[in-house]
This record gives C-alpha cells, sequence and structure tokens, in this order.
C-alpha cells in the first residue's frame, strides 16, 4: 500500500483528498493544526468505507513539530506529498504587521519548504514520487489585500517549477493545482452579494466543489501522469482563463 501525506487534511479541499485518496486505496497521513474534532471525523469516516486515513496534530509553522512528525514516519516510504495547509490574514498592505505577513508565509511557502525536504530523500532513494501544490489563483494574478497570500502562493508556484527541473531525472514529479471558487468554510463565509459577484466571474457559472480538484490531485499522483511535471493545473471554471 503506497503512501501519502496531505498537509491541511481535515476540512475543505484537504478533506475531500483524503477521503478521496483513501478510497483508492492509498495510506494517507494527513496533518492539521487544531481541530481534533473534524479530524477524528475524517479519520471515521474513511474507516467506515475501508479506507486507511491517519490523523497527526502538527503545526506546519512549527519546525519542531514538523521535525517530530518526520521522525515518526521515517521507516515509511512516503509515496506522495500534497501540500496543502494555508492560511488567510488579509488586509491592505501598509496596516499588515510582520505577524500576518509571516504566518502566511510559514503556513502556504515555509512548510512546504520543510515537508518536501522530508520526504524527497525517500523518494529518490526508491525512484519514484510525487509532490503536487495546492497553489491559488491569487498567487497568479494578484488579489488586493492579499500580498501576502499572493507572494506565499506564487512562491510556492515557482518552487513547483524548479523543483521538477531538480529532481525528474530520479522519477520524482512535482506539479501544482490552482484551485477557483471552491465551496468550502471561507466561500461560506461570504456575503450573498460577494458570492453573486463570484459566480458572475466564473464563465461555467458555479462554485466548484472540493472533490473536483482532489480528482485533478489523484490524476497527477497517479501512473497516467508520469510523464507530467512542472505543470500547472487550473480547477477554476474558466475564471483564470
Amino acid at each position: 500500500m503506497l503512501n501519502v501525506l496531505v498537509s491541511g487534511g481535515s476540512r475543505g479541499i484537504g478533506r475531500a483528498l483524503v477521503e478521496l485518496l483513501a478510497e483508492q486505496g492509498y495510506r494517507v497521513h494527513f496533518l492539521y493544526r487544531c481541530r481534533d474534532d473534524a479530524a477524528a471525523e475524517v479519520v471515521e469516516t474513511v474507516r467506515g468505507r475501508g479506507g486507511d486515513a491517519r490523523a497527526h496534530r502538527c503545526d506546519v509553522t512549527d519546525a519542531g513539530a514538523v521535525d517530530a512528525f518526520l521522525a515518526g514516519v521515517a521507516g515509511e516510504e512516503i509515496y506522495a506529498l500534497v501540500n496543502n495547509a494555508a492560511t488567510l490574514r488579509d488586509g491592505h498592505f501598509l496596516l499588515m504587521d510582520s505577524d500576518r505577513w509571516n504566518v502566511v508565509v510559514d503556513t502556504v511557502l515555509t512548510a512546504a519548504y520543510r515537508l518536501t525536504k522530508g520526504c524527497l530523500r525517500s523518494m529518490l532513494h526508491a525512484g519514484r514520487g510525487r509532490v503536487v501544490n495546492v497553489g491559488s489563483l491569487s498567487g497568479q494574478v494578484g488579489q488586493a489585500g492579499q500580498a501576502n497570500y499572493a507572494a506565499a502562493k506564487g512562491g510556492l508556484h515557482a518552487f513547483t517549477k524548479a523543483l521538477a527541473r531538480e529532481v525528474g531525472r530520479y522519477g520524482v514529479t512535482v506539479n501544482a493545482v490552482v484551485p477557483g471558487w471552491i465551496e468550502t468554510d471561507l466561500v461560506a463565509t461570504l456575503s450573498e452579494d460577494h458570492r453573486a459577484r463570484a459566480i458572475a466571474s466564473v464563465p461555467l457559472g458555479r462554485f466548484g466543489k472540493p472533490h473536483e480538484v482532489a480528482r485533478v490531485v489523484s490524476f497527477l499522483l497517479s501512473d497516467a501522469a508520469s510523464y507530467i511535471t512542472g505543470a500547472t493545473v487550473r480547477v477554476d471554471g474558466g475564471v483564470g482563463s
């Protein structure tokens, strides 16, 4: 059974990823920051369907916590890593203090560095592996009030392309998936007016579902995607076209 690691796996896109990948026969380790109840619910759901999911409470901005987690799974070959953890601390740039900047960059970009570095050696040793980074349209086109988030996601996109060039010769692929407006907890908090304007911007005329992103990630982990690396795949209903 192949091991997959998903960061930010207790809700939204991350939860959909854990459930789908476990259903497809992977053993899925997933990280979450603080919602023990949500993580337990994911594990229970997966096991109820006959899958194997293992929750690990780990703050990905804490280097010591990440190192401790990686030491705990050091004996297991990680076939694939999905860097999905993210957070928002929006605000006008001139009013953005260093704490709001740092927590977003640490959660999105630095955590991807730590987790990828921790998993990559076993992938190189095995001569195979998959890394998928969950990006954002904000990191490609920018978004007012999200200088921190756009910078972090933009860095993740560049990291994807650079690392793909480094490790391709060893049988490891590195790709990015870029969701658009997806029905998550964040979207659920939008006002009706904001939701209407957002939907109007999407050529397909609706928000996406977390499982629609998960299916694309699953494809990139599969043998069918063995000749795809350094790619950025948008799952956005056409909003970024």
